[in-house]
């Protein structure tokens, strides 16, 4: 009687066997494609919202000549100055739109003929002697482009927050309130 010895099964050859056993059956096909193409769509789907436990989910945000964050107070102390007013409807894209984090309870995007008074967040931040590159939120939104200044007419209140295990923060920073929380 003659044995036979068997081949070592490589990683190759059992891989080979796996997808074989799987792709026998179309159905089985079509669940597996299905799964793949859920699993890849969410990992590629936006973030959340970087944001801090507390936030005002009332109060849209106005974004005032693309370059400053505002309230919509703003809107109605200045109608007189405004040119141009979009109500943004459809969710933007994080990676179109550099407001995009603080946009979940809506934004107004205004051009206004008016110049507005503003502080950037590198002079709020040195301010409150801070370090300077220290993030900063509006509403407890984090604000993601050091490139926004905050109109100083909007400001209601500034609070500071200190990292904890609910926050996730790296770093004391500061959040601006622009309505009442």
């Amino acid at each position: 009687m003659k044995i036979k010895k068997q081949k070592k099964s490589t990683s190759k050859n059992v891989m080979h066997l796996f997808l074989n056993l799987i792709f026998k059956n179309s159905k089985k096909k079509l669940i597996i494609t299905f799964f793949c193409m859920l699993f890849f769509s969410s990992c590629y789907s936006q973030k959340k919202y970087n944001k801090l436990p507390k936030t005002n989910n009332s109060s849209l945000i106005v974004i005032i000549n693309d370059s400053i964050i505002s309230s919509e107070s703003s809107i109605s102390n200045h109608k007189e100055t405004i040119e141009k007013m979009y109500v943004m409807k459809e969710k933007p894209n994080r990676k179109e739109h550099k407001f995009y984090n603080l946009s979940e309870n809506g934004i107004v995007l205004v051009d206004m003929n008016k110049k507005v008074k503003t502080i950037s967040q590198q002079e709020l931040n040195s301010f409150f002697k801070i370090n300077p590159l220290n993030e900063i939120y509006v509403n407890g939104y984090l604000i993601e482009h050091r490139d926004y200044e905050i109109a100083t007419e909007s400001i209601v209140k500034i609070e500071f927050i200190q990292p904890n295990t609910k926050n996730d923060l790296k770093n004391k920073t500061i959040n601006i309130w622009m309505t009442s929380n």
